[in-house]
């Protein structure tokens, strides 16, 4: 063979070499091509209800997304801006894990405002949001005194409840008080027992939560949430929900009593809690105005029997 044909034929052998790392290059390309489109879509690993709780807007940098799905394929609209939210509070009721395009999952939570903004709702990548260490409804006073209903306070602190969620505004306690479950034979588990306007010896002048929030929740959603510890009032108050609370007169000592029915805290009182901080909760006192009471005293006076009813 000729040194000139040699040549050539090495040529050959390079252009069709070349061709075919040409054609395998182009596949590869393909092929990863088609993967990386498929990695550039993002999707809902996994979605449920969850029980509500709240939080405040944390990093006004964010947005609220709607959800949109094809095929499989999710697309984040914006539908809100969390810099014209700056101090809102949300009431969270969905979880979503997001998996994006770089393969790394993101949890985003379902919300809507709460207050001024209710009309607000959308998701929200959770780290946006925090949980708040003050909270302060600002619900209304309203004096048992002052109607001399002595024995008024669970009637009282309900109709303020009601009052802060914007029900019966124009209906003072008097007129709210006709309307009170009185118990039959004086057990305060079936309605109010003996009268909210006098004394009555030897009677618990009282309405439990479970009779009460039957009650309520003729005007709004009330819900009897005796047993909840402290952690769990103070969830109902980042969800702008008040809570109707049994404690004790001052917060002082429970002094017990022995009746028919059971045993009752013959210096109970009730309220209702519409903040907290650190240190103290903030409560509307149907006898004696609103203020803060240290979070110790408040503490052991509710653990007596831990009776509440929220205002939802």
């Amino acid at each position: 063979m000729s040194e000139l044909k040699q040549i050539g034929d090495r040529k050959m052998k390079f252009k069709t070499m070349a061709l075919s790392l040409a054609i395998a290059g182009a596949w590869s390309l393909g092929t990863g091509a088609l993967s990386a489109q498929a990695s550039t879509t993002q999707h809902i690993v996994s979605q449920k209800k969850v029980a509500k709780f709240g939080k405040v807007t944390g990093n006004s940098a964010g947005s609220l997304y709607a959800f949109q799905t094809s095929e499989g394929a999710l697309t984040l609209r914006a539908t809100h801006q969390l810099r014209n939210f700056k101090h809102t509070a949300w009431e969270i009721s969905k979880s979503a894990l997001v998996q994006k395009a770089n393969g790394k999952t993101y949890r985003y939570y379902y919300v809507k405002a709460l207050g001024a903004k209710q009309t607000a709702k959308g998701w929200v990548w959770h780290r946006y949001l925090k949980t708040p260490k003050t909270v302060k409804l600002g619900a209304p006073y309203i004096s048992q005194q002052a109607v001399k209903a002595w024995m008024g306070c669970e009637s009282a602190s309900l109709l303020e409840g009601l009052h802060y969620k914007g029900v019966l505004k124009s209906t003072g306690l008097v007129a709210f008080m006709k309307h009170l479950p009185r118990s039959k034979n004086n057990n305060p588990n079936n309605g109010f027992a003996g009268s909210p306007y006098k004394v009555t010896p030897g009677v618990f002048q009282s309405i439990f939560p479970k009779p009460l929030a039957k009650w309520g929740n003729t005007y709004t959603p009330v819900k009897n949430i005796s047993g909840a510890k402290l952690s769990q009032l103070r969830a109902q108050l980042r969800r702008h929900n008040p809570v109707v609370v049994y404690v004790t007169l001052h917060f002082a000592k429970a002094q017990y009593g022995h009746y028919f029915w059971g045993t009752g805290i013959n210096n109970s009182h009730v309220m209702l809690l519409d903040g907290y901080r650190k240190g103290g909760y903030h409560v509307a006192d149907p006898n004696h105005g609103k203020y803060w009471v240290s979070a110790k005293k408040f503490a052991r006076s509710y653990n007596y029997k831990h009776f509440a009813v929220a205002v939802e």
